[in-house]
């Protein structure tokens, strides 16, 4: 099974902010792309709040030169309608920026089947204090930078495996 991990960073509460993607495709159980782009979010929507700043440490400078999401869309969609099933930890945050941008530029999102691992999470591991990312990687054994958007794509891949392993069945 392939199976893609994605997570957004936002500049902003704009469903149009995105200021970093992150992405991290599984075959067969292992790790075998992962890839990080930083984003210049479109005018009117690429404030930096202070808040958002401290969580992902992303600013206005970051993003200065980086392209704007057209310029990466190809690439991102082309990995989720290719894999068997795209997940996000929180995916309808996720889904809801990504539907949001591409709707923004006038980018038809491809079908593709989802799943969100925060709400695996739950049905997996019912019992654990907290089912936030950074718990659940710990809880696993695993080490990643929070609020990186590559690190978070392959620690929510990693976190899937870990259920699909304890036998956690993907609906």
């Amino acid at each position: 099974m392939k199976f893609v991990a994605i997570d957004f960073e936002t500049a902003n509460y704009s469903d149009v902010s995105i200021c970093a993607a992150g992405l991290a495709v599984f075959q067969d159980d292992q790790l075998t792309d992962s890839r990080h782009w930083l984003i210049k979010p479109p005018k009117g929507h690429g404030w930096f709040r202070d808040d958002f700043i401290t969580i992902h440490g992303i600013t206005h400078e970051h993003v200065r030169e980086a392209p704007e999401f057209p310029v990466i869309a190809t690439d991102l969609l082309a990995q989720l309608t290719t894999a068997d099933l795209v997940i996000a930890h929180n995916a309808s945050f996720d889904l809801r920026k990504l539907h949001g941008t591409l709707h923004h530029y006038g980018i038809a999102c491809p079908p593709f089947r989802h799943a969100c691992t925060l709400a695996l999470s739950r049905q997996a591991w019912p019992d654990l204090p907290s089912h936030a990312l950074n718990a659940l990687a710990a809880h696993i054994g695993h080490t990643f930078h929070h609020h990186n958007a590559q690190s978070d794509a392959e620690a929510a891949g990693r976190v899937l495996l870990a259920m699909i392993n304890q036998g956690l069945k993907i609906p």
